[in-house]
């Protein structure tokens, strides 16, 4: 009789242990990856990385719990350029985009590139776009090029061009129709962004979160603005703050459902921004003017300068990263290409990429840095001559090459012209995060490597392809 009431209980035990670890979630072989990017955001607009007066608290957990990237740099100060070398792991001047023009020539050329979704959807993993896609054309006329669904994506819920109404109705296609946004433009994406989380917990996923929040139009909920009526004197100001809240409230949103679902463990998430925050002046164009906080850098979207060219960036993934580690060497957004492909385990495309992996520079496994130098070269925005807005200027670049902290800068070369471009101006980011003092002519050896470098560079990428003559809406794309 005891021996069946031991037996019995061995039973029991086993069975509850056996229950007890159903629960716990299965650690996966394969870590999920979610990118999420903001749209013309200031670098000092986040807590952890200005401080100012616009709460941030998903991002502050994100930070928290992650490794907050002080030197971060995208690879353009522009929409489409930035957003091209993010999904291609590669400079887009090997495209001939040197701004947001996307000419057909030049499509045919970033179509040779396989854009970042595609690994993973080649081995299993969901994936889908939320959000700004931005990559067939700077129009809403151009969605018929090769859009997300072609190049990796098996879902998309998405705005057509670089930007947006945020009010409720605003249109956006998903899959391959058009609809009315239900409610306010960013808390839309929050919520299809949670739900995708949901809906593909127990499987493999790569979620691409595009922010257009917090590009202009300057369009805030009341309830957003409110919180900031005392502490904000500019009305402008205020609200790009309730947009920023808004913002943050959908990266909070997924942040609560990885954990709800159980699987934050098992998720990469990485947070950056496309370039430096619009200008705040009224030669700014409208449609990039938002009132965004750079400092402490020099310069706003458009500029080579660090206000244009350095984000905010942040990457967590607990049990392989420490939380709370700062990170403080230059790193390029074209690194979380071959990153997050390393970090699935899967093999790279057989392409020439310019993409570094660093995970084992944040482990401690790697010492050097992931970069010698980085260099930069966009189209210049230049006043009119009666000071009126600036007009971009398809021939005349401004260009730039960062290496340890010295930074080499020039303005306004013409690049089709045989007469000598303008000089370099040399800054020690050291002593001058804000470029404020041209060292140029006290450090000739330094202007001379440097420029040296960035000749080669350049010479590595294909020459610039003139913009296209402006298309009616509703005109053909010449194929």
């Amino acid at each position: 009789m005891r021996i069946l009431t031991l037996l019995a209980f061995l039973l029991v035990a086993v069975v509850v242990t056996g229950m007890a670890k159903a629960k716990e979630p299965a650690k996966r072989s394969k870590p999920n990856v979610i990118l999420i990017m903001a749209d013309d955001m200031g670098y000092a607009d986040v807590e952890r990385f200005g401080k100012l007066n616009i709460p941030t608290p998903a991002l502050n957990r994100l930070c928290d719990e992650g490794v907050k990237f002080t030197d971060a740099y995208v690879t353009a100060p522009i929409c489409v350029a930035s957003r091209m070398g993010l999904m291609s792991g590669r400079h887009q001047q090997r495209f001939g985009v040197y701004g947001n023009f996307n000419a057909p020539n030049q499509q045919k050329l970033a179509l040779r590139s396989t854009v970042l979704p595609r690994p993973f959807q080649q081995n299993g993993y969901r994936t889908a776009l939320v959000g700004k896609w931005h990559l067939s054309g700077n129009s809403k006329d151009d969605w018929q090029l090769p859009g997300p669904l072609t190049r990796g994506f098996d879902e998309c819920v998405a705005i057509t061009g670089g930007g947006s109404s945020f009010w409720a109705g605003a249109r956006v296609i998903r899959q391959e129709k058009f609809e009315k946004s239900p409610v306010y433009l960013t808390d839309l994406w929050g919520t299809e962004a949670a739900d995708f989380i949901e809906r593909n917990a127990k499987r493999p996923f790569f979620l691409y979160l595009a922010f257009n929040a917090v590009h202009a139009p300057l369009h805030a909920l009341d309830d957003d603005i409110a919180p900031f009526a005392k502490t904000i004197k500019d009305p402008n100001r205020r609200i790009y703050a309730g947009m920023q809240l808004a913002m943050d409230r959908a990266v909070g949103q997924v942040l609560d459902e990885l954990d709800k679902q159980e699987i934050a463990d098992d998720t990469i998430v990485i947070f950056l921004n496309d370039n430096g925050g619009g200008g705040s002046t009224e030669q700014y164009a409208s449609h990039s003017r938002n009132y965004a906080n750079n400092s402490p850098f020099r310069g706003h979207k458009f500029d080579v300068f660090e206000g244009g060219i350095r984000v905010p960036m942040m990457m967590r993934w607990p049990g392989h990263l420490k939380a709370g580690s700062v990170y403080s060497k230059m790193v390029s957004s074209a690194d979380i290409y071959r990153t997050v492909v390393s970090a699935a385990e899967l093999e790279m495309p057989a392409e020439k990429f310019d993409s570094v992996n660093l995970l084992p520079y944040l482990t401690g496994k790697e010492k050097g840095e992931p970069h010698d130098w980085l260099c930069w070269q966009n189209r210049s925005r230049l006043p009119k001559s009666d000071g009126g807005l600036y007009k971009p200027r398809s021939r005349e670049h401004n260009c730039a090459i960062r290496k340890g902290n010295w930074k080499l800068v020039r303005l306004n070369e013409n690049i089709d012209s045989k007469s000598h471009p303008p000089a370099w101006q040399l800054y020690d980011l050291a002593s001058d995060v804000g470029e404020q003092h041209d060292v140029a002519a006290r450090h000739p050896e330094v202007v001379r490597e440097l420029g040296q470098l960035f000749n080669a560079w350049r010479a590595d990428m294909h020459p610039s392809i003139a913009a296209p003559a402006r298309r009616k809406p509703g005109q053909p794309v010449k194929k």
